[in-house]
């Protein structure tokens, strides 16, 4: 079943939205919600600080890796549909440089 995820990355300029339907016990890729580009390549050099994920079953955990050298940058929790996290933190991680080749991955685990 596929699940749907949404996410919110946060810079000092504005931020952008990515989406993807993700399938269950596999990481997958979220894209731009305009123009399909990677993380990397949609906000390259971005000083990001917060990364609100959100979905509509089951759990979701994201990651931002490097999808060159595979190193994985950060980590989170997302957020089922209709919540959020304690205010005014919702979503922050520590500021991370986004290089070209940074990717933004969500893994989702069925309902139960």
């Amino acid at each position: 079943m596929a699940v749907a995820v949404t996410a919110s990355v946060f810079s000092g300029n504005g931020g952008r939205s990515y989406l993807v339907a993700a399938n269950e016990d596999a990481w997958t890729r979220l894209l731009s919600e305009t123009g399909s580009a990677q993380l990397g390549f949609a906000q390259t050099s971005a000083l990001v600080s917060h990364v609100q994920v959100t979905y509509s079953a089951g759990s979701c955990v994201f990651r931002i890796r490097n999808s060159v050298s595979q190193v994985t940058k950060t980590v989170g929790m997302g957020f089922l549909v209709g919540t959020s996290g304690p205010a005014p933190y919702s979503g922050e991680i520590p500021p991370l440089v986004l290089a070209q080749d940074d990717v933004l991955e969500v893994y989702v685990a069925a309902v139960a």
